[in-house]
């Protein structure tokens, strides 16, 4: 399982490997081991799967510099608080332990925003699926705390 490091207003980070905003398309593919050939949609992302297939990852870009990042599964944390492999309530009492809240998303037209952490998080409920379970993590250089 993936395991990340969340760097509120950065990225991510994966042991010794920095997934920051700003950061050139090209140089991100070579470190995470892009593959072509996926079923992107867009041509400003890149998906990152598991080897056993499942979604981890999907990266938008643009001008070839990163700009937003959607964690779809694997493991994200932020001072030992478990962003996506948890649920939504779960979430809620671990954020408020550390004196932060989950708000009606502003930044997205779904989910829940965490603007200490410039995230927004969705249960699956609130992709249009059933259960409280995190369905995905997105953080970007657009979400800014004024």
């Amino acid at each position: 399982m993936e395991h990340y490091e969340l760097v509120p207003g950065r990225g991510i980070r994966r042991d010794d490997t920095d997934i920051f905003f700003g950061m050139p398309r090209k140089k991100l593919r070579d470190s995470l081991g892009w593959k072509a050939g996926g079923e992107n949609m867009w041509d400003d992302e890149d998906e990152y799967s598991t080897p056993d297939g499942n979604d981890w990852l999907r990266l938008r870009f643009l001008d070839d510099k990163l700009c937003d990042i959607e964690v779809l599964g694997g493991n994200l944390v932020h001072e030992g608080i478990e962003l996506i492999a948890t649920t939504l309530p779960a979430l809620r009492v671990a954020l408020k332990k550390s004196g932060m809240a989950l708000e009606k998303t502003q930044w997205l037209s779904e989910g829940h925003d965490c603007v200490d952490l410039q995230i927004v998080v969705a249960s699956r409920e609130d992709a249009g699926d059933v259960g409280d379970e995190i369905e995905w993590v997105i953080t970007s250089s657009d979400f800014r705390v004024e």
